[in-house]
Formats: structure tokens, sequence, C-alpha cells
């Protein structure tokens, strides 16, 4: 990290919070929005082995990585999950994909944090939550990754 990467992460105010860059009220904005409309969806769709479906009718997303090459990416059944998830089928939203329930909480966790984050604007974050934040979203990001090079792994020995 270069001196200038280490500023914007700071204010230059004593005591000040950490801000991340870029994130003043339209990024928290954005992010929350982008949450809610992700949950909203998996609240409205319906999972199954074969896809999702809204009003019975099949939702017409797919893995262009799995049709061509029939590899999973690193998010395929990530879908499926929040979808299983947010209808209460925690047992379902394992199935779909083994890290859907940790991303799942992640993004629901954003709302409270988002939330929080535009009330208290005039201020910055406190510094401990927003590394905590910060390394939770790392955590799962690495834990997505991990779990795909893992399946890849096994696809090519």
């Amino acid at each position: 990290m270069t001196a200038y990467d280490i500023t914007a992460l700071q204010d230059s105010r004593p005591g000040a919070g950490l801000s991340a860059p870029g994130f003043g009220a339209a990024g928290h904005v954005t992010v929350l929005l982008f949450c809610s409309t992700i949950l909203a969806c998996a609240a409205a769709l319906t999972p199954g082995e074969e896809g999702l479906t809204l009003l019975g009718y099949r939702w017409p997303f797919y893995c262009r990585l799995h049709e061509t090459l029939g590899i999973k990416c690193a998010l395929c059944g990530m879908s499926r999950s929040f979808c299983a998830l947010a209808h209460g089928d925690a047992e379902g939203g394992l199935q779909f994909h083994r890290l859907g329930p940790l991303v799942f909480v992640l993004f629901c966790l954003q709302i409270p944090y988002r939330l929080y984050a535009l009330a208290i604007r005039s201020r910055p974050v406190h510094t401990k939550l927003v590394r905590f934040h910060i390394g939770l979203v790392t955590l799962a990001s690495a834990a997505v990754f991990v779990n795909w090079i893992v399946y890849l792994g096994g696809l090519l020995l």
C-alpha cells in the first residue's frame, strides 16, 4: 500500500474514523440499494435444481462459463442459495453453494451498516466498525475464491 492509499483511507482530523475511498453518502446509498434489491429479488424468486422461477416462469439467467466449458464459476449456485435462504431454507442454501449463507449474511449486514453510516454522515463511522466490515468483506471474498480454487483443483486432478 502506498502513502497515497493510506491517506485516502484515513481522515486527516485527529481521532477521525476510517473511511473507504469514494464512500460518501452516494457510495453508501448505492451499496444499500444494491443489497436491498438483491435480497428482494431473492425473496421474489423461487429456487429449484433447474434454476430460478418467478411466478412460475423460468428466470432467464445462466452461467456462461458453465454452459460453455462445463466448469462452474466461483458464484455458480449463489443465486439459488440466496433464494433458498430468503425463503428460510438454510439446508437448501448450503446445497446450492456452500458459502451462500456466509455471503447472504454479509449482504443482510450491509443494510444496517449503510443505514448507520448514512445516519451519522456528519462524522465518520467508528474505526473499529469499519475495520470489522472490511475484514468481513475480505474474508468472505477470499473464502469464495479459495472455494473456487479447491473446486477447480478437484476437476484438474
